[in-house]
Formats: structure tokens, sequence, C-alpha cells
């Protein structure tokens, strides 16, 4: 597929809103900028919400359509599901996408997010172009043992705000990060529901152990991965299904945390600029 897109000296196409009730009921929040194609579609972490890729849909949105979401229970999305699994996150992204009856689709998921993109990949491989994970799908969520999970989650089940609080603050960014950005997020993320933070992180390994392999398995598209460099030896599962895809390409970005785009966006967006010129 070329990529192609409207004139940059043209004013954006205006911004709006929706929402669209998922396969169980669960509204789900969207938001829509810009036109042309390919649609980039990006699905947050865990824990956060579709205002994480603000400097990406700033940037995008002058040249092609950005779409952008809140999970189920996750932002100004609802929170009356009763189990929160990775795959129904996933027909949260199906739903917007055939909502707005997207085609020529790159999904871009950070983090949990790459878990959702994955799983919403291999439901809808007629309407995408690619696949971007970003510092995700990472071999700990397939290889953990059921001691070493339990041991991971119990804290969070136990006392969320404090656990998340530690956890993103202390695991999550390099002592060079933007100290404002940290607290940010370490407040926005230990103040999500904890019933929701807690199900979906042992979804995430649930997920890993069962469906990881098989997704891989069937994905057969474009896979880009912006990965940060210590993470970046931590695709062996990955790589390993690399044969399947259409291309499969790891980007690195050095001396960054988890959140590449927010923390080093300019170096972000040209990475997945990049990205797309190989659509």
């Amino acid at each position: 597929m070329s990529s192609h897109h409207s004139d940059s000296n043209n004013p954006p196409a205006a911004s709006s809103s929706g929402s669209v009730v998922s396969f169980d009921g669960v509204p789900i929040h969207y938001q829509v900028q810009g036109g042309g194609t390919p649609t980039l579609f990006f699905v947050h972490c865990w824990s956060g919400d579709q205002t994480y890729w603000e400097a990406q849909v700033s940037h995008f949105s002058p040249h092609y359509r950005v779409v952008t979401l809140d999970l189920a229970g996750h932002g100004k999305s609802g929170l009356n599901r009763k189990d929160w699994t990775i795959s129904a996150f996933a027909q949260d992204v199906v739903a917007v996408v055939n909502d707005l009856d997207l085609d020529e689709v790159v999904l871009i998921g950070h983090s949990m997010g790459g878990t959702v993109v994955l799983e919403a990949a291999v439901r809808m491989p007629e309407r995408l172009v690619a696949l971007v994970g970003v510092d995700t799908l990472f071999d700990k969520w397939a290889r953990f043992t059921p001691e070493q999970r339990e041991q991971f989650l119990v804290p969070f089940r136990t006392d969320f705000v404090e656990t998340t609080r530690n956890w993103v603050g202390h695991n999550l960014f390099l002592p060079t990060s933007d100290s404002d950005l940290v607290e940010r997020l370490v407040a926005d993320m230990s103040a999500a529901p904890p019933e929701v933070g807690s199900a979906s992180m042992d979804a995430i390994y649930e997920w890993g152990k069962k469906d990881f392999p098989e997704a891989l398995g069937r994905l057969r598209t474009r896979v880009f991965m912006i990965q940060a460099e210590s993470n970046a030896q931590n695709l062996q599962v990955v790589k390993s299904f690399a044969s399947s895809f259409e291309s499969f390409q790891v980007m690195v970005v050095p001396e960054v945390g988890h959140f590449i785009m927010m923390e080093e966006p300019e170096t972000f967006n040209r990475l997945l600029t990049q990205a797309i010129g190989l659509c």
C-alpha cells in the first residue's frame, strides 16, 4: 500500500468525539482528528487513557486520520464490565473501527495496548496495514510462573493505590526522566479504578500464558516495534514468529523509560513516521 495524505498546508479536519457500545454493552468513548490515509489508531496502556497520545495526535492529525479511544474501565468509557480481559479490550477497538467503518488502519498500542492491538489485529485482518507495538509484548508475560505472577499481583489487589504509585514511579522510568511527567503519571495511574486495574493486570499475564503465541501465529501484517533500549532484547517470543509477518522491524530508543511517546515525542514521532512510510 502506498502511503498518501492530505496536503500539509491544508487545515486539519475538525476533531469529533463519539461513543459506541462494545460487545457487552459498555460504552466506549473515542475521538477522531484529521483526515487522510492510512488511519492511525492509538491504544493506551494499563490504567492510562487516550490523553497519553496528545503529542502524537497534534503531530499526525494534519496528515492522517487519527483515532484514539478510552478502553472500557479507563478514561471516559464505561465501567460496567464483568470480565476484564485482553479479548474484551480488543473488542472495544474492533467496535470503534466498525463504528467508523475504517480501513487501511495502522494499529498502535503501548504496553498493555500492544496486547490489545495484537488481539484486535487478528480479528479484523482485512482492515489492517500494519501493527506498531510500543514498549510491549514482553517475554515475561508468557514466561511468568504462577508463583511469580501471584507474587507480583497480590500487592495490587491488597493496596492498589500505593502499589501502583511505587511500581510506576520506580520501574517505568529512568532516574533521568522528567520528574513532572513521572509524578503526573504516578498520580494518574494510581487513581484508576482498583478493581479494573487489578483485574486488567492479571489479564495481561493470563493472555501472555494462553493467547500470546496463538495470536502471533495468526498475525499476517507488517509489524514494527518501537522499544526502549532496556527492553529491546525482551522480544524473543515475537521474533520467533516473525517469519509469518509480512515484515518485521524493531526500532530502539536509547535513554528513555517506558512511556517513549511522552518522554521523547519527537523521536517517537519520527520513528512512527518511518514505519508508516514503509507501509
